[in-house]
């Protein structure tokens, strides 16, 4: 990754997270979209890996991208919770992503990985590990074909799907998890 610097791009560590405001100051310095009407059906989405999938989810749906290197696991707790982790100092439940989209995937914990934090209406943040974050891209929300899998008050489903670089996209919808449906915590 890099920040803008007039002087020229400089590297940003891994080890530091990206907020949703640092994602956003970056999809708009590196997306240079021409406005036209269907920019109005544009939105900025990360879009990142899970189980071999390509998955989208709108950035405004985000607290942050983090770095989470380790966590610990928790007994007796519902099987959709992965487990703890400390995020500066913040005890962020993790949430089993893959399980909750119907896919099967080890997670690896580590500088590599990356999860994305959402916080709920009550302010409650929780933690959906992915594989990788490959990019923070302006799309037009018109192409993806919308469909329905899973419940509507899911904490996270499959809200529809595209073709994007030669390669099917999931969108990914969390407003379940947004609204505070998920009352294991």
């Amino acid at each position: 990754m890099f920040a803008s610097d007039p002087a020229g791009p400089t590297a940003v560590g891994v080890d530091e997270p990206l907020s949703a405001e640092t994602l956003r100051e970056r999809a708009q310095t590196y997306a240079a979209v021409a406005e036209t009407e269907s920019d109005l059906n544009s939105t900025t989405f990360v879009l990142f890996r899970l189980g071999g999938e390509r998955f989208a989810i709108a950035l405004d749906d985000l607290d942050e991208v983090a770095c989470v290197e380790t966590g610990i696991a928790v007994a007796n707790v519902d099987p959709s919770i992965l487990g703890l982790a400390n995020l500066r100092g913040e005890l962020l439940p993790l949430l089993d992503t893959a399980a909750m989209l119907g896919k099967r995937c080890d997670y690896r914990l580590g500088g590599d990985n990356r999860t994305l934090v959402i916080r709920d209406r009550f302010g409650r943040r929780s933690g959906l590990p992915v594989e990788r974050v490959d990019a923070v891209e302006y799309l037009d929300t018109g192409i993806f074909q919308l469909r329905s899998a899973g419940p509507a008050n899911a904490p996270i489903r499959r809200a529809g799907v595209a073709e994007h670089a030669g390669a099917a996209l999931s969108l990914l919808d969390v407003s379940g998890l947004r609204r505070g449906n998920v009352d294991h915590f």
